[in-house]
């Protein structure tokens, strides 16, 4: 089962209530239709396009951040300690602007109005042209900013990954700013992301996401993207949470 314990959840409801603290989303009375347990304490996300975006961000999302035991919010600079964040999911759904951001180093040193994230791990899905006729292909993504004043740029981790495919990834950034991204699936694999960030980072405050988040926010209420996690771990070494 995967624990809750160190996590909040921010839903795609309007405000004042659309973030679920730890203590109540680790409550046996919690219900939504955003976050549901699967077999096995699977967790699966949901998020529609008509769902209401949180302050300073276009769109909607269902996700996940993390906090400390006592649901206060949590943050660290990478020379702290070293952080992984580890996964197994599978995508189900995406919108008509077909990706969804299943995973994310936030920064929050950054003002909340031009706040972008250190790193997003993107699943996105391309139409392509076979013997067969159009073929719809999905893509798991790294989206990064090397340094904190670079504008994002997508490296592929899986190609031909379809929709309802099972894979699995490790995302970490190690005490002396090494980012590590690897992934495994189904599809083929252009191979890991490993690179130096630039020092500017050391003085963020980091946090890690997971969940579902839509780059689209146009539609009916049935389109969304929905997304399956099997297994999702984070941890920091030493634990200085």
């Amino acid at each position: 089962m995967i624990d809750l314990a160190e996590w909040n959840l921010t839903v795609p409801v309007p405000m004042p209530v659309a973030q679920v603290q730890t203590a109540e989303l680790n409550s046996s009375a919690f219900r939504s239709p955003y976050l549901m347990r699967g077999e096995g304490g699977s967790l699966l996300f949901w998020v529609p396009v008509t769902g209401t975006p949180q302050p300073f961000n276009s769109y909607p999302a269902t996700e996940l951040r993390e906090t400390r035991p006592d649901g206060s919010a949590y943050a660290w600079k990478y020379r702290e300690a070293d952080a992984l964040l580890q996964a197994e999911a599978a995508v189900q759904q995406v919108p008509s602007r077909p990706e969804v951001i299943i995973s994310q180093i936030e920064d929050q040193t950054a003002a909340p109005e031009a706040s972008q994230a250190l790193l997003q791990l993107v699943y996105r899905v391309e139409s392509a042209a076979t013997a067969k006729g159009q073929v719809e292909q999905g893509q798991l993504i790294a989206r990064l900013r090397e340094s904190p004043t670079d504008s994002p740029k997508d490296v592929i981790l899986l190609e031909h990954l379809p929709l309802n495919s099972r894979f699995s990834y490790d995302i970490k950034l190690a005490r002396t700013g090494v980012l590590t991204v690897r992934a495994h699936g189904a599809g083929s694999r252009n191979g890991d992301l490993g690179l130096q960030l630039d020092s500017a980072w050391s003085s963020h405050h980091l946090y890690f996401k997971a969940g579902a988040r839509l780059r689209d926010g146009e539609g009916p209420a049935t389109e969304g993207g929905r997304v399956l996690f099997y297994r999702l771990i984070s941890m920091h070494q030493p634990n200085n949470r």
